[in-house]
């Protein structure tokens, strides 16, 4: 664990703390930015380049060069490193979900194994901060509680990313970054998908396609829309995508249904983007003797390995786990050992993995709303 300064000669506790976490492996080879330093020590601007300073007097740090990072250096007559008996700093995955997903385990398996192979773990927080319009002060403790080499961000807000990003912490988004965040990201390429998703349906007629959402406008999801209504702008009649919202619960992925289905002009396929949304509308439609393709479509833009339990098969896409699991890894460690990444941020595209979900457009308005009306 980082051992923040003792508040007695500031300068010289902010240097000891500095070598004690230089010869503990916690800095390695390269010393990060003053900003990064001053949020992880805690100290103002003068405190830090005061103990910048004896650092470089004792030979520990190379001295300050404009535009460069100081390089770290152990003095020939200090103290020998001691045998490295307390695990080194974790990598903290911050996700609003306490158990992850499958597919998300597995993309973050290399990330695992890489951290074990330098005796750090990579540790999963799920604090209850993810809607708040304001998190600064719950962020603020939730990072000085739980010191970590580098965080990774999953389903963040724009106000967790943003506070990340200022205080030049070192932060990957699994995801899908907001409008002018910088920090970098991974992602699989939600827009390249629900684009040729929707290519697929009005190859079969359909002009009236209807996606189901989380309510958060988070920017996969804006991403999948784009993708959705670009496929849709290429018919000479224009198309209408309707966007239902739900909250990941059945109940109200089931009233996401009633109101697409009550409308005058209904959908007649729909576009799923979270795997559970699936059994819910299935055991829906079963409900309604709605069958999957004559009356409607299906298409889903994620996956899961139930999904092959479905019948009729799923028309999904599967995510590169190998290429994704490999791009986190490769950026994490570049994060803990550095600071930074200079690897640049990736959309990695997603495999189609085709089914009998999707069929010609469905039958007319008036029928379906006969037989949705026998079923009330």
């Amino acid at each position: 664990m980082e051992q923040l300064p003792r508040r007695t000669n500031l300068a010289s506790e902010t240097a000891a703390t500095l070598k004690e976490w230089i010869n503990n492996g916690v800095l390695r080879d390269v010393l990060p930015g003053e900003l990064q330093l001053k949020a992880r020590l805690c100290v103002g601007r003068d405190t830090l380049r005061l103990g910048l300073k004896l650092l470089a007097d004792e030979g520990w740090i190379s001295p300050a060069v404009k535009g460069q990072q100081r390089r770290i250096h152990i003095p020939c007559n200090s103290t020998p490193p001691p045998n490295r008996t307390a695990p080194l700093l974790p990598v903290t995955f911050l996700s609003p979900h306490p158990v992850e997903a499958r597919v998300t385990l597995l993309e973050l398996e290399e990330t695992q194994v890489r951290l074990a192979e330098q005796g750090r773990n990579l540790r999963f927080v799920a604090p209850d901060i993810f809607h708040l319009n304001n998190p600064d002060s719950r962020l603020e403790r939730l990072v000085r509680e739980n010191p970590s080499a580098a965080w990774i961000l999953y389903a963040a807000s724009e106000p967790m990313q943003r506070w990340f990003e200022k205080r030049k912490i070192p932060t990957l988004i699994y995801g899908s970054p907001f409008p002018d965040v910088t920090l970098p990201f991974v992602v699989s390429d939600w827009e390249a998908a629900a684009f040729h998703a929707g290519i697929q349906l009005v190859r079969q007629g359909h002009r009236i396609i209807g996606a189901m959402e989380y309510r958060e406008r988070f920017p996969g999801v804006l991403a999948q829309e784009r993708g959705l209504q670009r496929a849709l702008d290429t018919v000479s009649e224009r198309g209408r995508l309707l966007r239902f919202a739900d909250d990941r619960t059945p109940e109200s992925v089931a009233r996401a249904l009633d109101s697409a289905f009550n409308l005058s002009t209904r959908p007649t396929a729909l576009v799923l983007t979270y795997a559970s949304q699936l059994l819910t509308c299935y055991s829906w439609f079963v409900a309604k003797g709605i069958r999957v393709p004559g009356d409607l479509s299906v298409i889903s833009l994620v996956n899961d390995s139930w999904l092959n339990e479905l019948y009729p098969s799923v028309c999904y896409y599967r995510p590169d786990t190998k290429h994704m699991a490999r791009s986190i890894a490769q950026r994490v460690l570049e994060l803990v050992d550095t600071g930074r990444t200079t690897r640049k941020s990736i959309r990695i595209p997603l495999d189609y993995v085709p089914g009998a979900s999707i069929g010609p457009a469905a039958q007319s308005a008036a029928v379906l709303a006969e037989q949705l009306s026998n079923t009330r």
